[in-house]
């Protein structure tokens, strides 16, 4: 009995030191970020942070990183800040504080979303961030003012921002009604918005609505609508909710993924678009509520309709399937677009980049939505994700992301939360045991861009690793800490 109960106290210790290794690297990646990863370039600095940076010299690279597999070049910023980029490690900023109370982490944070919105805006309303666009920090200017606007994820520190800069905040949810939407009685709309530094031209296009974007959009007029109370936020959701709701297919219900290629369906993008609609319902009145719900849960339906391959031995989640028979296709066959390398139906275990997600990524969805509606389809679906992860290691011959990792320590972790079952832990242990050896592997505090690059580079998610390895922390050491930390990466 001694020695068992020795042999407890000792899992105990270790487990406790693990957990602390964990908050250590967190905070020593902030703290390095804080004191030099800012705009200390140009004529005018500021408190905005790099997303790329030389991990020896913690400054901007002299010289161009290599190209990144997965990433397209024109996607990268890397020259200055783009807060869609590194949306996590702002929403990691203000978690350390509720870790260690110390209010300097989320007073960082504060200043450089402030500054951001109060600099970095367009005449248009629109912002210098997202998939394409970023702030220089030598120029002081837009790093590629001819590019088009487009949300890289959602954007989920709007209570925040209202707060620190509630006039721009206004402005861009305007904006974006005015310039992203094209026609606003049918909905029409491309994620991409041209020309938003030109106050002569025409930005809004149509023909891609794809249903992800169109959440973040909803989400944000919801949020704009429930501090300012300006009707026209309203009308902008009724409009996108009946537009999705006209364009469903009329044999399954499904919603495609644009206008322009109408039996292509993205099952996900329709998933992030319910998890918008049903948060955005809680701050409007109750009859757009109603509607927004009921297209929500209609979507859950259809997802569920879907014949996705969970098993141990499956081949994952559905990517990409046909709008009338829900049966798999992938994009470039439904565009009619020749290209046999791409033609690929389902989601991988490890591998990631553009148009390409893991069956982790896919999983947090369903975890986000069970945690809206307790559907247990949705629960089902992500348990069974998270099983396929406790006997998959990951695979250090592709060019391996840390938001690869991450995604699959977010799921261990909520799997656990759901089940209490340790064996959860215990992986999301292993997994951030080769995340430190891999992407934190030598003296610097920033983690690499990949398995295979040596630079920092938001874009491959370095912030969500360091995201969920300060949840990791909690859910070991002080289970009962609400961090505040949304899922962001779908």
């Amino acid at each position: 009995m001694t020695a068992m109960l020795a042999g407890r106290a000792l899992a105990v210790e270790k487990n406790a030191a693990d957990a602390s290794r964990y908050l250590d690297i967190v905070r020593r990646y902030a703290d390095a970020m804080i004191e030099h990863g800012r705009d200390v370039y140009g004529a005018v600095q500021s408190p905005l942070f790099a997303v790329t940076l030389d991990r020896k010299t913690l400054r901007l690279p002299e010289k161009k990183p290599g190209g990144i597999s997965g990433i397209r070049e024109g996607d990268r910023t890397l020259t200055g800040a783009n807060p869609m980029l590194d949306l996590n490690f702002h929403q990691t900023l203000y978690a350390l504080t509720k870790a260690t109370g110390e209010k300097r982490y989320a007073a960082e944070a504060d200043a450089a979303l402030k500054w951001f919105f109060g600099h970095c805006q367009s005449s248009k309303g629109l912002m210098a961030w997202g998939e394409h666009q970023g702030w220089d920090f030598v120029k002081d200017a837009p790093s590629a003012p001819t590019a088009p606007h487009e949300f890289y994820r959602p954007w989920v520190l709007w209570d925040r921002c209202f707060k620190l800069a509630p006039g721009p905040c206004h402005r861009f949810a305007t904006g974006l009604w005015n310039h992203q939407i094209s026609d606003h009685k049918t909905g029409a709309f491309s994620r991409h918005a041209m020309d938003i530094w030109d106050k002569d031209k025409v930005s809004a296009r149509k023909g891609y609505e794809f249903p992800r974007h169109g959440g973040f959009y909803i989400a944000t007029w919801a949020e704009a609508y429930e501090r300012t109370r300006d009707k026209e936020m309203l009308k902008a959701i009724e409009c996108l909710v009946d537009s999705f709701q006209a364009h469903r297919n009329k044999t399954t219900g499904i919603i495609p993924a644009e206008s322009s290629t109408p039996e292509l369906v993205w099952p996900q993008s329709n998933l992030s678009l319910a998890i918008d609609l049903h948060d955005g319902a809680k701050k409007v009145p109750a009859p757009l509520a109603k509607k927004m719900r009921a297209c929500a849960e209609r979507i859950d339906g259809t997802f569920m309709a879907i014949k996705h391959d969970m098993g141990p031995d499956g081949r994952g989640f559905l990517k990409a399937v046909r709008a009338s028979t829900l049966e798999p296709t992938d994009t470039y066959t439904a565009r009619g677009i020749n290209n046999p390398g791409k033609k690929d139906s389902w989601t991988h275990t490890w591998e990631t980049g553009y148009g390409e997600s893991t069956d982790a990524q896919a999983a947090m969805l369903c975890l986000s939505r069970w945690q809206q509606v307790r559907r247990d389809g949705c629960k089902k679906l992500f348990l069974a994700a998270a099983g396929r992860y406790l006997r998959s290691d990951p695979d250090l011959t592709i060019t391996l992301y840390p938001g690869a990792l991450a995604d699959a320590i977010a799921v261990v972790v909520g799997a656990y939360r759901l089940t209490r079952d340790k064996k959860y832990l215990d992986r999301a242990g292993a997994f951030a045991k080769t995340a430190l050896e891999v992407f934190f592997k030598d003296d610097s505090p920033l983690p690499r861009a990949s398995s295979k690059h040596d630079h920092y580079e938001a874009i491959t998610r370095g912030d969500t690793l360091a995201m969920v390895l300060l949840d990791l922390w909690a859910a070991r050491a002080r289970p009962a800490l609400d961090l505040g930390l949304k899922w962001t990466d779908r």
